[in-house]
């Protein structure tokens, strides 16, 4: 696999690399993400029929019963890091700063 279809998921975040337009196996264009949109992965699919050969394709919550492929997409990573503002910390834990913990 490559760098940019490596450890696709539903529910990933993903960037569109590609300008459009895009097509159905029919030649027909299509709806299709604009280039830097970002899009919710609903399903991934390894070796799907696209145009004349077959590779990982990705559906996305907002075109669905629609397939994209995974090359044409950049992976958001998740920033798994802990939050050090105390502000940011108080947000998440839904307090209020300086209120008793």
């Amino acid at each position: 696999m490559t760098e940019q279809s490596e450890g696709w998921r539903a529910g990933d975040l993903a960037v569109c690399a590609v300008y459009g337009p895009w097509f159905n196996d029919g030649a027909a264009p299509i709806a299709g993400p604009e280039h830097d949109q970002m899009l919710r992965v609903a399903c991934v699919y390894r070796d799907a029929p696209i145009g004349a050969g077959v590779c990982l394709a990705l559906e996305f919550d907002e075109f669905p019963d629609e397939l994209y492929p995974a090359r044409d997409f950049r992976r958001i990573r998740p920033d798994h890091r802990p939050a050090a503002d105390r502000r940011i910390v108080a947000m998440i834990k839904g307090i209020r700063v300086g209120a008793p913990v």
